[in-house]
């Protein structure tokens, strides 16, 4: 079982959390309102997890985040997000937190998750790259009215497929979901980064939601009518 340090603002989700997670057997070793008390209490108390609120009061989870994985590479971050927060969840997600869960908790879900990251076995949600080499993302996601827009760019790679299984898995629960694939801004993309991507497309509708593919690029068409 897992000493787990909870971060939110809130006092009923830290009540909520503290339960979840005490009924199934982990120790909450520490609770934080916000995310300078996080920084405090994760040098003192060292724990196996943290569950990170994204916002609140002083500073930011986000903020956090980046702050306690700089000190620590190896801390295992989970953050707790709002549904119209996905840019902020993906910033954190870079900055090195290990995955997410959307509001309101599952619980099962939730423990589904911790028990995925505690699990070193798994990759990190975010391999580590190199301190020195500029870091860009081949991808944004915006939900507009609940339709998930997915926009690629000129530097989607292979990488990006890793962040994007786990964006797309945590909007899962969602019904009905709705996501469209815009690779509009990308004039091509060869098939060995494109295959991935659309077999984590693949997942939408296999669990009943919709995916929408946007090119103007004749070859970027064709690889996706080849691999559906």
């Amino acid at each position: 079982m897992a000493r787990i340090l909870i971060v939110d603002d809130s006092t009923v989700m830290r009540k909520n959390l503290y339960t979840i997670f005490t009924e199934k057997g982990h120790e909450v070793v520490g609770e934080a309102i916000d995310g300078k008390q996080a920084i405090v209490l994760y040098s003192e108390l060292k724990p196996d997890l943290v569950t990170m609120d994204i916002t609140m009061p002083k500073m930011s989870g986000v903020e956090a985040v980046n702050f306690i994985v700089n000190k620590d590479h190896n801390a295992k971050i989970i953050m707790i997000s709002a549904l119209n927060q996905k840019q902020m969840v993906f910033e954190a997600l870079k900055n090195g937190a290990k995955h997410y869960i959307i509001k309101p908790i599952d619980p099962i879900k939730l423990l589904g998750i911790v028990n995925e990251v505690l699990d070193e076995s798994k990759k990190s949600v975010i391999e580590k790259r190199d301190e020195n080499k500029e870091l860009n993302s081949g991808f944004s996601i915006e939900n507009l009215n609940g339709r998930f827009i997915v926009t690629f760019n000129e530097f989607v790679n292979l990488k990006d497929q890793v962040t994007l299984d786990t964006a797309i898995k945590g909007l899962l629960f969602i019904k009905p979901l709705n996501v469209v694939f815009d690779f509009e801004k990308v004039d091509k993309v060869s098939e060995l980064i494109l295959n991935p991507l659309i077999r984590i497309g693949n997942t939408i509708t296999k669990s009943g939601g919709q995916l929408e593919y946007k090119t103007k690029s004749e070859g970027i068409m064709k690889l996706l009518q080849g691999v559906k």
